[in-house]
């Protein structure tokens, strides 16, 4: 009789395209501090070669015959790692976090049985990141992108920016650039939607992970995130965001959307609500 596969606790996944060791140096070594991290997944989409000279046994190289996008890179990862951890952390290259940030993350989860956690986010400035958010209606993000003086408004409720975030809390969606989630959940979900290059694939797994689980900010411990908005400054990516918001709406609903309804509805109705003005 063959013995069961020994799981580790969490494999981590990076996908790289044109980025310099100098860029993702934080990133690994905020991960390689942390013990319950098996592996770390570094996915080539182009452009770095130099990876295959990092000697670490825990950094394994994947190389994209194409790139694909975010969701295609770790998807692949996921095709080939999800059955040996029992939670795969999906992590962006512009983070970094001091050590034990994984292991609240995994605590958490195993205490109050959480599938799909998000940690407490902030700018590299210190400022906070709001990445808890409401699924988005056409509005929010137009505006958003476009007049976003318009959007602060909306944005408060959007962002849930009222929410008391010192307190664990479940809400529709949170940033994709840190997200630690269950192999078993993510073997259901089957990933990334590929047809997402980059932009709302982080939000289209997130809604579809609510028909099996919440998705649960966890606070406690913070990462740093530098976050670029490329979209903001290049003609290109904003492009690929407008065409993801299409196929996002597409989708799932432009105007009619039940489900966001409905999700949105019973976040705000059980959030923990600051007392500070």
């Amino acid at each position: 009789m063959v013995a069961d596969l020994v799981k580790s606790d969490v494999i981590a996944s990076i996908v790289l395209f044109n980025h310099t060791y100098a860029q993702i140096e934080r990133t690994l070594n905020s991960l390689l501090r942390e013990p319950q991290i098996a592996k770390i997944i570094l996915v080539d989409n182009g452009g770095c070669g130099w990876t295959y000279s990092l000697n670490n046994p825990r950094i394994k190289v994947l190389k994209s015959n194409k790139n694909c996008g975010f969701g295609h890179g770790h998807n692949q990862a996921m095709a080939e790692f999800l059955p040996q951890c029992e939670y795969f952390l999906i992590c962006n290259p512009d983070v970094s976090f001091n050590e034990g940030v994984v292991a609240h993350l995994l605590q958490e989860c195993r205490e109050h049985s959480y599938k799909f956690v998000s940690p407490p986010i902030r700018y590299a400035d210190g400022s906070k990141q709001y990445s808890c958010k409401l699924l988005p209606t056409p509005l929010n993000l137009f505006l958003r992108r476009f007049l976003p003086s318009l959007a602060k408004k909306m944005d408060r409720q959007y962002e849930v920016q009222d929410a008391d975030f010192n307190k664990n809390f479940s809400v529709p969606s949170v940033s994709g650039c840190f997200m630690l989630i269950s192999s078993e959940l993510l073997m259901k979900l089957k990933g990334f939607d590929e047809r997402y290059f980059m932009y709302l694939e982080d939000v289209d797994l997130c809604r579809r992970a609510l028909d099996y689980t919440e998705v649960m900010y966890c606070s406690g411990k913070e990462i740093i995130h530098e976050f670029g908005k490329g979209s903001y400054k290049n003609t290109s990516l904003l492009m690929c965001h407008i065409k993801s918001s299409i196929l996002y709406f597409n989708k799932w609903g432009w105007i009619f959307d039940k489900k966001r309804k409905k999700a949105n509805k019973m976040c705000l109705s059980s959030l923990p609500l600051s007392t500070k003005k």
